[in-house]
């Protein structure tokens, strides 16, 4: 071997040693130190840009001979636009100090490649990892991802009880893709649940030989009791946030600078020490002025926490005729991004306050101290700091406590669960939910104007109906309604009714409560309220208040009644103008000031038609399952309607009255098209703009359908007209995103006619938005030919009815009868009209008969007696020279 090979092997034999004792993750005996810290980032998803961030601030301060910074950073590369890093799966890194603030210079000690963050072995191979190259007394374990406490959220489940609260952007783009609870790896469209994070924190416990000292939540929603419980065997300490951390999450550099300082603090302090430095950097500090809160839990206080849990719960339960008043609180505490997690010491402070008995409120006042302890000891929650007011009432701790109807959806998922099973709360919540006694409920007034148009005006008598429904397990006999009000303008200010007849177990009854008559002097718009109580013996009274005011009655003049929501809207008034141009008396109903679409008003119009528009899906604008009731009877009963709004598909997409009444299948929201053209003839075939110029502008969401058997298509939309039209210069709300680039996906149909006895139009876009004031009036003037038919067209359409055979299957007792009644209504109708247009031009009577007569054999057997009635009304009017009646 010549020299220059020896002196190489030589410096290749120097360097790998000297490697081998700087590097910590190739030292043969690893020296202990006082703490690891191991940041386990799950960032393959939408938070990974931030993973670079919060390294960066471990470097300003970074391993020391006392301290061990260690991270395991997933990652898919999607999200990197604004990121030093591009790189894509699993690395580890030992953290060190550097004094660069804007680049990440760690070393990476492993590639793993790509890694399921949400598996178990995951963690634990981490940890393991971490327990054989950087060995400590002291072990904190920060789980670094989104969070949602825990429930595994799903786009099917999450509306079941959720609250008035929003989610953050990359919240609610995870939740339109996986459920998850924490560790939420995009790649791998997984999640790790609560039962399944304890399980693996005892494994982490097992591989570590003790508790985590620290287990850390830089995740949303994850203080909750819950979470606490599964985890407290495994971890000294939990810190997290009982509601939404900002996108910035934990001040790493705050907490690195803090433990560098002084390795020996205990895990207490460091949690406390994380807990006083997010909020300091939340207000007015590093990470900007937001309200936050963040809270530590002692886990050694765990099971004074459950003895207490148990005694408040059983005590409430003892006395559940309280029931109003744990409801009451429940619906006014704190609650966090979702409305069944809500804080549980404010619960408990506001059900102090309603003053329960005695029992119980000292049960929860027990509870509260071991929530909060004393200034000189903490409680259960043994550090907390909360800013900003929206926060005032926080006790650093959320529970999942759901209304009725949220326990009836979640109960078999919760019931899994560790403090499900271990506690007592699972109890309180299933007796809350169907408590053990007659529980009855006033749950909705109904006022019932004799003439029955929702208009309750001065003179007129009105029917009180009360829907009340036994919410508990037990009946009873007898109970009393009493009505009280201060008005003056009604004949009684005080009604008394004793019930007989009360809902059984889980029923409800709609129950008639007693009649009131307004006075002729009162003016309108006087404002009216009545408070109801129903109360029994050992029930806990229930009381309801309803306000009305007194309108003028609703006058029917027009032909047409246009049906709109808000006469404030830009629809409203252009789709009046439009009427108006093409020469329609109409009148209207606005469901803001008028109420709800009532059935004894539509049948004033049997003779004429209805509009009905619909502005976007929205609580207020779309059409309740009452009104769609009214309007499918009053299309049983040969109605004419237009059904008209760029959601009203959207909205109805999974009803029958879609599909059934208006034949077409929903295709899509927002189709992104702002360009129609009419087709099979009508409007011409024309086309029309329905964005811009003199039209109400506001077709955000246009919806896409496509005709079933029946329904022939009017209006389609132009797929080369795509990306024409910019949403945000149009008018209406922004309740939900538009699309950017959608373009047809079917048959492109926005428009269809129906006749079968009926005659329906159905618009999936508003057709008030037609850019050109002429061309609307015309558009309107060709709704308006085909929802006034002549009697010759009636009659072909009655023929049809009438010969349509019921499709198998469907020929039930009920069908067969509806269709008879349609059949006689629109016969009654045709009648009536034939009458008036011989009268006004006799020469009509043969164009009428001719129409019959060359109907084809079958239509015409279906119409003879129809056929009949037309020729006795010829052989009186030449009888007798005249239609008209006596």
């Amino acid at each position: 071997m010549d020299n220059n090979s020896i002196r190489t092997s030589t410096a290749l034999i120097i360097a790998v040693l000297l490697f081998a004792a700087f590097s910590p993750a190739f030292s043969a005996e690893p020296t202990e130190k006082e703490w690891t810290f191991m940041v386990f980032m799950a960032a393959d998803n939408n938070l990974e840009a931030a993973t670079s961030l919060d390294i960066n601030e471990i470097e300003k301060f970074g391993s020391t001979d006392q301290v061990n910074f260690v991270a395991q950073i997933d990652r898919n590369g999607n999200y990197s636009n604004n990121s030093e890093l591009k790189w894509s799966g699993a690395r580890r890194f030992y953290v060190t100090k550097d004094n660069n603030p804007d680049k990440m210079s760690s070393e990476m000690i492993e590639d793993l490649g790509d890694v399921d963050m949400a598996d178990p072995l995951a963690l634990t191979d981490f940890v393991g990892w971490v327990k054989e190259n950087y060995p400590a007394r002291r072990y904190a374990l920060i789980l670094w991802n989104h969070g949602t406490g825990w429930k595994e959220i799903q786009p099917g489940t999450m509306d079941a009880d959720v609250g008035e609260i929003g989610l953050p952007t990359g919240m609610q783009a995870a939740i339109n893709n996986i459920s998850y609870n924490i560790s939420y790896d995009d790649t791998s469209k997984s999640s790790m649940n609560i039962p399944t994070l304890g399980e693996t924190m005892a494994k982490v416990k097992a591989t570590l030989g003790q508790s985590v000292d620290l287990l850390g939540f830089d995740a949303c929603l994850m203080q909750m009791a819950e979470v606490a419980w599964t985890v407290a065997p495994h971890a000294l300490y939990q810190v997290g946030s009982p509601d939404l951390e900002p996108e910035r999450g934990w001040p790493y550099d705050l907490i690195a600078g803090a433990l560098t300082k002084k390795p020996e603090m205990e895990g207490k302090e460091l949690a406390d020490t994380i807990v006083t430095a997010y909020n300091k950097s939340y207000v007015g500090g590093s990470q900007g002025n937001t309200a936050v809160v963040l809270s530590t839990i002692d886990s050694a206080k765990s099971e004074a926490f459950k003895i207490a849990l148990n005694n408040f719960c059983n005590s409430a339960r003892r006395n559940i005729r309280e029931i109003d008043k744990y409801e009451n609180a429940r619906n006014a505490a704190l609650k966090y991004s979702y409305g069944d997690y809500v804080d549980l010491g404010h619960f408990l402070e506001l059900l102090i306050e309603a003053k329960v008995n005695a029992e119980t409120r000292a049960a929860a006042a027990k509870l509260l101290k071991t929530i909060k302890g004393d200034r000189r000891t903490g409680g259960y929650v043994s550090k907390l700091k909360a800013s900003g007011d929206k926060f005032a009432g926080s006790s650093g701790l959320s529970i999942f406590f759901p209304t009725r109807q949220g326990f009836k959806t979640y109960h078999n998922r919760y019931k899994v669960h560790s403090l499900a099973q271990d506690t007592e709360w699972y109890n309180f919540l299933s007796e809350l939910a169907v408590p053990n006694l007659a529980y009855f409920k006033l749950e909705d007034i109904i006022l019932e104007d004799k003439n029955k148009d929702g208009r309750i005006a001065a003179g007129e008598e009105v029917t009180v109906l009360l829907s009340v429904r036994n919410l508990g397990r037990k009946a009873l006999e007898s109970a009393s309604i009493k009505s009280v009000t201060d008005s003056t303008w009604l004949d009684n200010t005080e009604f008394t009714l004793d019930l007989k007849k009360l809902p059984a177990p889980g029923k409800v009854e709609l129950i008639q409560g007693f009649k009131f008559t307004v006075s002729e002097q009162t003016p309108v718009h006087s404002e009216v309220s009545l408070n109801i109580t129903l109360s029994g013996e050992g029930l806990p009274d229930s009381t309801i208040k309803t306000t009305f005011y007194i309108k003028e009655p609703f006058a029917s003049t027009g032909y047409a009644l246009l049906v709109i929501t808000d006469h404030f809207s830009p629809a409203s008034p252009v789709l009046q103008q439009m009427l108006q141009g093409a020469g329609v008396k109409f009148d209207t109903w606005d469901r803001v000031f008028d109420g709800e679409l009532r059935p004894e008003v539509l049948k004033r119009y049997l003779n004429g038609w209805v509009l009905v528009t619909s502005q976007d899906s929205t609580p207020e604008q779309s059409l309740s399952e009452e009104e769609l009731s009214a309007l499918d009877s009053f299309l049983k009963s040969g109605g004419r309607l237009v059904l008209n709004g760029q959601d009203i598909g959207f909205v109805l997409r999974e009803s029958d009255f879609l599909r059934t009444r208006c034949k077409v299948r929903f295709v899509q929201d927002d189709v992104n098209v702002h360009v129609v053209s009419g087709a099979n003839g009508f409007a011409g075939n024309q086309s029309f703009q329905i964005f811009g110029g003199d039209g109400a502008n506001n077709q955000k969401w246009p919806d896409e359908i496509d005709p079933l058997s029946g329904a022939e298509p009017i209006i389609k939309y132009e797929e080369g007209a795509r990306d024409k039209a910019d949403d945000r210069e149009m008018n209406g709300p922004d309740h939900k995103p538009g699309a950017l680039s959608r373009g047809i996906k079917s048959s492109g149909v926005a428009g269809v006619k129906m006749i079968d006895g009926y005659r329906l139009m159905l618009f999936t876009f508003g057709i008030e938005a037609i850019n050109s004031s002429s061309q609307r009036i015309a558009f309107m003037k060709e709704i308006a030919s085909f929802m006034q038919p002549d009697s010759a067209s009636e009659v072909r359409n009655l023929a049809r009815a009438a010969s349509r055979r019921i499709p198998a299957g469907q020929s039930s007792e009920r069908v067969i009868l509806e269709r008879a009644d349609l059949l006689s209504s629109v016969e009654e109708r045709l009648l009536n009209q034939i009458r008036e247009e011989f009268s006004k031009n006799p020469q009509s009577r043969e164009r009428v008969l001719g129409e019959i007569q060359s109907l084809s054999s079958q239509e015409r057997r279906a119409l003879s007696k129809l056929e009949k009635n037309v020729q006795s009304l010829l052989d009186f009017s030449e009888e007798h020279g005249t239609l008209g009646q006596r």
